[in-house]
């Protein structure tokens, strides 16, 4: 997320939507009995009551463990689909294709609490799985679970797991166990490019429409960025103004041009990688 770091408002604008997009497409991925107890800047923290008798339920427990492993591959499919529509040159634009996801998994005690309209999650095991945030292992994305959430949850038999362990002075020793999605991603980027091209063509123009236009609200101040901690909030009035004024007036060539470039591109890529 580094690389999103500038001033800049247009570029500021795209990084908002971009990991918007992304924190959406991975919360589409989850449904009962995960609930979402926040938004942590470019984080989401979910849980799932496991004193519920649909949690007694085999196929529960088998479902919640399919959606956190194609939660990987989802959030690599989108990340890939939105870096391949892709037109505009901005920083964030042509970085997000280093964004990766990590996928934290704990079961333990938690006090829940209400705080205002909002309910908390407290104790010593929702403590952990955030300190579980900062470890040793060893690369960019993966699914790290503690061993109490491995032996509730119901992994596919050849799913290639990696036991290890973290060590906090506070927390002691934890066993771990790590998948990285490595070969399931790369069966996923062959499927994106065998896609028809008209479905390759109708979702990138879907996607730089909605970029173009989605950045204009943010540009001109008239809508506050979330408080995304890997994306500064320094783009100054003067230069919000100068570019909306700029973006304003080039919009109505900007699309044309943009949607003649995906045409053309698809069509190039979608013949390329069929020979």
């Amino acid at each position: 997320y580094t690389n999103f770091m500038t001033a800049n408002a247009k570029v500021l604008a795209h990084a908002q939507l971009i990991i918007t997009d992304l924190i959406e497409t991975v919360l589409a991925g989850f449904d009962y009995p995960v609930e979402v107890s926040k938004l942590e800047g470019d984080a989401v923290f979910m849980y799932c009551k496991m004193d519920l008798d649909d949690w007694a339920k085999p196929e529960t427990q088998a479902r919640l463990s399919q959606q956190v492993l194609t939660s990987q591959t989802t959030f690599f499919n989108r990340v890939t689909e939105l870096d391949q529509s892709r037109v505009c040159v901005c920083q964030a634009c042509v970085n997000m294709k280093r964004l990766r996801l990590k996928t934290v998994v704990h079961a333990g005690t938690a006090l829940f609490h209400k705080v205002g309209t909002f309910t908390e999650l407290a104790g010593v095991d929702v403590i952990m799985v955030h300190k579980l945030l900062k470890n040793s292992v060893d690369v960019e994305e993966y699914i790290l679970t503690t061993q109490s959430a491995f032996d509730e949850l119901h992994f596919a038999g050849d799913t290639p797991w990696t036991q290890g362990s973290e060590d906090y002075a506070e927390l002691g020793k934890i066993s771990t166990h790590t998948f990285v999605p490595e070969r399931e991603q790369e069966a996923a980027l062959a499927r994106l490019k065998q896609r028809p091209l008209l479905e390759k063509i109708f979702s990138a123009a879907r996607n730089f429409t909605r970029r173009t236009l989605g950045a204009q609200p943010i540009i001109w101040g008239l809508q506050s960025l979330p408080d995304f901690k890997h994306i500064p909030q320094g783009a100054k009035t003067t230069t919000r103004i100068i570019q909306g004024v700029m973006l304003a007036m080039l919009t109505p060539l900007i699309l044309p041009v943009g949607y003649g470039a995906i045409v053309l591109r698809e069509s190039y890529l979608h013949f390329v990688n069929r020979t």
